[in-house]
């Protein structure tokens, strides 16, 4: 009888269930059904899925909402760096221009002549000596005799600069505009600059105008030996993109300040590895304001001797905690060093009250001393710090009332330093002559058109038979009409004898006023 009543309650339940179930499906919950699929495929899945399908997608969008809605909360504690990048480009952007220089090479002294277009960038500014706006650019952006200048604006608009001043040794140039009514960009304090500070670079990279890269100060007071020409150096190093075409535009802080002048990079292919140079804007403004009240610059010098390299052993062995300043290694004599009580041995500390770095910080702090006025200099001697007062000379006297000595190393015509000769790597010799390939990145770092080719001079033998027309750092263009792309190249054809015994050889030679093409008639 029990299990009879226990049937009986089974059967009224699961009569319950279906009612329910049919209830429940009866409302419209997805089915799952076989079918056949719109490409004929059996078993496909209709366009609905089912009840724990649908739960899970509503679950994974409410998991990404709320990353999104986390993510939301997390940048708004940071946007306003974000806004402050987009506020020093927008600032600093309507003054920063695009230059295209048409130059002119000859190619055979006279009569033959290539051109070619070259860009780079610059900004517009304003200077203390002379009303009006100026454009600060490289000098190699714009040299060169009869070279034809347009400067592109923000706006698209061009116009060609009234007059042009430059300076070879700081690599740079100004611009003179003809109007007074286009935005200028505001001069910061290069010297205040602090590594690891955010920075950014703006300019056209590879003619792609008005660009922004964004980095870092990685390092200050960078000297390049490469940069033979160029005297005043004193670099900030940045790991913001610096590529060819970037040359002249600004390095700018985050208060939209430009702090320096784009100027070079460290690259083994040509492009940017993250090692940019720029020209401290401190620096780049003093050689402006001369430019534009003399015409030219005046340079202040010493008259000594600096020595290159000094190690941390050699401040302690000298009695200091550690390199700093600037290591004489000899005084010229009747030189304005020698006048005001300086010795071989010495360390300039300070000069003019300003603390010295290194040999490369005293020859801009020594360049930019007004000539003829008394200047305070603390130097170490014998462990013990004194003060002297030292006049400075006008480079141009210094160095022709004091010759160098005759020795093996090169001399910097800054006329406050010195430094050896770097050799290069990959040479090859022939005929006395020792040659490189010149490579894109070389031609960069040497201010030599990009798309030049040929096998640069590094060294000539005095006993070569082509000392008397071949210079170091001359190009090897071509020899015999054969266009010269590598320095094997030039060697096989010097080494190889021709039925006239002589060659023709064509150099490619950096002369006052650009790149200029020699040729020469050589007798082994």
């Amino acid at each position: 009888m029990f299990w009879r009543v226990r049937t009986y309650f089974l059967g009224v339940g699961f009569w319950l269930a279906g009612l329910v179930l049919g209830y429940l499906l009866g409302r419209g919950e997805p089915r799952v059904s076989a079918q056949i699929g719109p490409h004929g495929q059996a078993g496909a899945l209709p366009a609905s899925l089912p009840a724990n399908g649908s739960a899970a997608g509503t679950s994974a969008r409410r998991r990404d909402a709320l990353v999104y809605e986390e993510l939301a909360r997390e940048y708004e504690k940071f946007a306003h760096i974000d806004r402050m990048f987009e506020l020093v480009a927008k600032s600093v952007s309507p003054s920063v221009v695009h230059i295209v220089a048409q130059k002119t090479v000859s190619l055979d002294g006279r009569d033959r002549a290539r051109t070619f277009e070259e860009t780079g960038s610059g900004v517009i500014v304003q200077s203390a000596k002379s009303p009006g706006l100026f454009v600060l650019t490289n000098h190699h952006v714009v040299e060169g005799r009869g070279t034809k200048v347009r400067i592109f604006l923000h706006d698209g608009r061009s116009l060609v600069p009234e007059r042009i001043w430059s300076d070879p040794m700081a690599d740079i140039a100004v611009l003179k505009l003809d109007r007074d009514d286009l935005p200028a960009a505001r001069l910061g304090d290069s010297d205040s600059v602090a590594v690891g500070s955010w920075v950014l670079a703006m300019g056209s990279p590879f003619g792609l105008m008005h660009s922004v890269s964004q980095g870092i100060i990685s390092a200050r007071g960078r000297h390049m030996d490469e940069l033979e020409e160029v005297k005043n150096q004193d670099f900030l190093q940045t790991d913001a993109a610096i590529n060819p075409g970037n040359s002249g535009g600004p390095l700018v802080n985050m208060r939209g300040e430009v702090i320096g002048i784009n100027n070079s990079i460290a690259s083994n292919g040509g492009g940017n590895e993250g090692v940019g140079f720029s020209i401290p804007i401190n620096l780049a403004r003093w050689i402006m304001d001369e430019l534009i009240e003399k015409g030219r610059v005046v340079r202040g010098a010493l008259g000594v001797d600096l020595r290159p390299s000094y190690r941390a052993e050699d401040a302690i062995e000298l009695g200091l905690d550690r390199p700093r300043g600037a290591w004489i290694e000899r005084v010229q004599p009747d030189s304005p060093a020698a006048r005001g009580g300086l010795r071989r041995g010495d360390v300039i500390l300070s000069f003019a009250g300003i603390d010295i770095h290194d040999l490369n910080h005293l020859i801009n702090v020594v360049s930019m001393t007004p000539v003829g006025v008394p200047a305070t200099v603390r130097v170490w001697r014998d462990r013990t710090e004194l003060e002297l007062r030292v006049t400075v000379g006008e480079r141009e006297r210094t160095l022709v009332q004091s010759p160098s000595p005759s020795d093996d190393r090169g001399v910097d015509p800054s006329g406050v330093v010195r430094r050896p000769k770097r050799p290069e790597a990959a040479s090859a010799f022939v005929m006395g002559l020792e040659l490189v390939t010149l490579t894109p990145s070389l031609a960069l770092r040497n201010r030599l058109p990009e798309g030049m080719r040929g096998a640069m001079i590094v060294d000539v033998d005095p006993k070569s038979p082509l000392a008397a027309i071949c210079r170091p750092r001359d190009i090897i263009a071509d020899i015999n009409d054969q266009p010269i792309v590598s320095a094997e190249q030039a060697v096989r054809l010097l080494s190889r004898e021709t039925d006239a015994g002589s060659w023709i050889l064509g150099l490619d030679r950096r002369g006052e006023h650009g790149i200029e093409r020699h040729r020469y008639q050589v007798t082994r």
